[in-house]
């Protein structure tokens, strides 16, 4: 093939309907902790590619401290059959540093919910993580 030929290929592929479409991510997220106080957060957001995107940032308040709670998500992957996200909530520590309470990798179809539920890494919060993808 000559390289007309292979950039005509190039092209097309990259016209294709999953390459130039807009991703909208819905997402509802529940943090449960300890004491039995629960922070929600539902939210919707556009995606791309390969970019880590917010899609919520707050203070949580309990009886023992005011806790700083991040949640991102980054599309890694999409197919015509899966769209492949890597979600992550960290809380800000005392000192000023990160942990990572969760780091689930979801996978979905387009207009498909998945959820997600567990502990955080000391077993002490509760996540549950409900998602869809929409392409706009």
């Amino acid at each position: 093939m000559n390289d007309w030929g292979k950039g005509l290929v190039l092209f097309s592929a990259l016209l294709s309907p999953l390459a130039m479409a807009d991703w909208l991510l819905d997402v509802n997220f529940e943090l449960t902790g300890a004491s039995g106080n629960t922070q929600s957060v539902n939210t919707s957001l556009s995606l791309l590619p390969g970019e880590e995107t917010v899609f919520f940032g707050s203070n949580i308040d309990s009886e023992d401290s005011s806790r700083e709670l991040v949640g991102s998500a980054e599309l890694l992957e999409v197919s015509a059959e899966e769209v492949k996200i890597a979600f992550k909530v960290q809380e800000r520590l005392d000192d000023g540093g990160w942990r990572t309470l969760v780091s689930p990798t979801l996978s979905t179809g387009l207009n498909a919910p998945t959820m997600f539920e567990g502990l955080d890494n000391n077993g002490d919060k509760q996540v549950k993580l409900q998602v869809e993808v929409t392409s706009v």
